[in-house]
C-alpha cells in the first residue's frame, strides 16, 4: 500500500514531476521552446505512472474521443451512423 499508495513512490514521482513541469514551463521562453509535459520530465518513470494502453484500448480511446467530439455538434444523433459488423 505504501509503495504505490497515497504516500508512496507513485504519488511522490507524480507530484514532483508535476511540480518540476510547472516550474520549467514558467521559466521557459514561450517564443523559443515548446511546453514541457510530465512525460518529458519523468522520462521512463512515466510508464510506471501511466502504463501504456494495449492496441485494443488505444482503438477504443480514439473511438470514444471521436464520439465525444461529434456529440457536441447541434442535432447530433448517435443512431445516424451505422457500423457494419465483420464476419
Amino acid at each position: 500500500m505504501y509503495g504505490d499508495g497515497v504516500i508512496g513512490n507513485h504519488k511522490t514521482i507524480e507530484m514532483l514531476g508535476t511540480l518540476i513541469t510547472g516550474v520549467f514551463n514558467y521559466l521557459r521562453d514561450p517564443a523559443k521552446s515548446r511546453a514541457y509535459t510530465l512525460a518529458n520530465v519523468a522520462g521512463s518513470a512515466y510508464d510506471y505512472l501511466y502504463p501504456p494502453l494495449t492496441p485494443e484500448a488505444q482503438k477504443d480511446a480514439v473511438n470514444n474521443s471521436l464520439l465525444a467530439y461529434m456529440s457536441q455538434a447541434p442535432g447530433f444523433a448517435k443512431d445516424r451512423f451505422k457500423v457494419k459488423q465483420d464476419g
